[in-house]
């Protein structure tokens, strides 16, 4: 069977993605007079697997409202076109400032597999204020041998540099992700410090700013402080524990970074909202907009990609307790709400009640399989819960195989999410016995969890195509529906070439299996009461 691809609004691809054959990846935002400039890594047309897909360059788009986003039609930085230039094999992360000239400018990390693929950190200067144009300098980053403590760290891992003016000691600083040279080799992974008066010459400190023993490399980190007075250092993780960007908090930008005591750990979404960085808010510089990506999935050899769809952006903000919370932009919400049908479409009220004593009821909503557009959006409030647990049963089928959102009350005030893949897989024995042979994903079936969260406030879930966002509490879920085996396929009518498409990827037929043969969304209760109210969907 086939049936035609679940596609973006344009706008929103403008954003998302360059083209349907290549993936976004790693963001570098900057406000510049109000207007966001979102640098972003971006994959070569129709790669999927390393080497060829990290050969990355950097593209812009740019946007005064964060809704209309305008790209740019050239890179801003492309790979070196000779085989030793120290970038041949890909222009990779780092950050964007306003130098002491005034004008934009760029560090980023060169990446060449024939040096061995030592990384090292390159730099090109803008012509203006606002980077129309870019040129790259020969030379890599001089870190001053007099001064410096190289062989503190690895020679390979080093990248990802994150540059700022820190006014508290007017100097610039610059984070790099990178490894210790001695110690656990599982565990070594660490932030060093380089400071600098010009941007020129640079001084390597021996002593990493952050060193938790226990990851393998982090990466694109950043480091700022929010009016309330405490530094926020934010890095991504791309192993166990908390793989994703997490974040820590300190009175000092020297640390010590403490690990957030409000249950969160630090991670205010999941693995697949990754390589996340933001700038501040326009004219609010209490909150920052953060901008992540989620990867594509390659079909054929069930493998996670680097690079995929740039996800929602969204808005951060500090509590009282100096934790952050994590909210989607109201730009967003309004898009949706402007969709909303009328709630009698639906066959339902704003209200809902659901009881089930001893066993598990769902109530559907209704299916928007075939709607003109392909954003389905939901929200509700908990009125009161007296169950076991509720939640959100999305994607599924007759079986009532599909994707579900856990809400699992602690206390009156808290409660655990889960978002749980539809059918985690059996030990060896029952699977033989019943040859129910199914997927062990990476993610595991507890794909994303959230503990501590507060009861209060409004649920919001925006589904575009296979991409779910989801808020609540503060916290975020957002993660791309894999495709089920045996699934129904669909063929792109705009024909594609060497199996990559938008979202999901086959490497040999250039199929993309479905991620789900409905969007069926329906509310489910366990053995006990719940009770919704100020419910809209589309």
């Amino acid at each position: 069977m086939v049936i035609e691809l679940i596609r973006s609004k344009a706008k929103n691809e403008n954003y998302s993605r360059p083209s349907k054959g290549q993936a976004s990846a790693d963001a570098i935002p900057i406000l510049i007079d109000d207007t966001y400039h979102l640098f972003h890594l971006t994959t070569p047309p129709y790669t999927i697997h390393h080497p060829p897909r990290l050969r990355s360059s950097w593209l812009r788009i740019r946007s005064t409202d964060l809704e209309s986003w305008t790209r740019d039609s050239v890179h801003a930085i492309a790979p070196g076109s000779h085989p030793q230039d120290p970038d041949a094999d890909g222009a990779w992360t780092g950050s964007a400032l306003i130098g002491p000239d005034g004008n934009l400018q760029i560090f980023y990390t060169g990446y060449n597999l024939a040096h061995g693929g030592r990384q090292i950190i390159l730099r090109a200067l803008g012509s203006d204020r606002h980077g129309s144009k870019f040129r790259k300098l020969v030379e890599p980053l001089f870190i001053d041998p007099k001064t410096s403590a190289r062989g503190a760290f690895e020679d390979i891992d080093f990248r990802d540099a994150y540059v700022f003016f820190n006014e508290q000691v007017s100097e610039y600083w610059m984070i790099v992700g990178t490894r210790l040279s001695n110690g656990p080799r599982w565990t070594r992974g660490c932030l060093a410090l380089l400071t600098s008066l010009d941007l020129e010459k640079w001084t390597l400190h021996r002593e990493p700013l952050y060193a938790p023993n226990d990851m393998y490399c982090p990466e694109c980190p950043e480091l700022f402080s929010l009016p309330n007075g405490k530094w926020y250092l934010f890095y991504s993780r791309f192993a166990s524990p908390d793989a994703g960007t997490v974040y820590r908090i300190a009175d000092s930008p020297y640390g010590p970074f403490r690990v957030p005591r409000d249950g969160s750990h630090g991670r205010l979404d999941g693995r697949r909202w990754y390589a996340a960085k933001s700038c501040p808010k326009a004219g609010d510089p209490s909150k920052r907009i953060f901008f992540g990506w989620t990867g594509d999935y390659n079909v054929e050899d069930g493998k996670w990609l680097w690079g995929g769809d740039m996800a929602l952006p969204r808005q951060v903000s500090a509590n009282l307790d100096h934790t952050l919370r994590m909210d989607p932009l109201g730009k967003s919400t309004k898009i949706c709400t402007n969709l909303l049908d009328d709630l009698n479409g639906w066959g339902g009220s704003s209200t809902l009640e659901l009881a089930a004593i001893g066993t598990t009821k769902t109530h559907p909503l209704r299916s928007c399989h075939g709607a003109e557009t392909s954003m389905n959006y939901l929200e509700f409030s908990i009125e009161k819960c007296e169950a076991a647990s509720f939640g959100i049963l999305f994607c599924y089928d007759s079986d009532m195989r599909g994707h579900k959102i856990f809400f699992v009350p602690d206390t009156n005030e808290t409660l655990t999410l889960i978002l749980r893949t539809d059918l985690p897989p059996l030990d060896d024995f029952w699977a033989d016995q019943y040859s129910l042979h199914l997927p062990r994903g990476v993610d595991g079936p507890d794909i994303v969890r959230h503990d501590h969260v507060n009861i209060q406030g409004q649920a919001q879930l925006f589904m575009e195509g296979d991409l779910l966002h989801f808020f609540f509490g503060g916290r975020a879920m957002t993660y791309r529906m894999p495709p089920r085996k045996g699934g129904v396929t669909a063929q792109s009518s705009e024909g594609i070439r060497n199996g990559e498409m938008n979202g999901v990827t086959r490497a040999d037929s250039g199929r993309k299996q479905d991620h789900c043969s409905e969007t069926t969304f329906a509310f489910f209760v366990e053995d006990g009461e719940v009770s919704l109210s100020n419910i809209r969907f589309r």
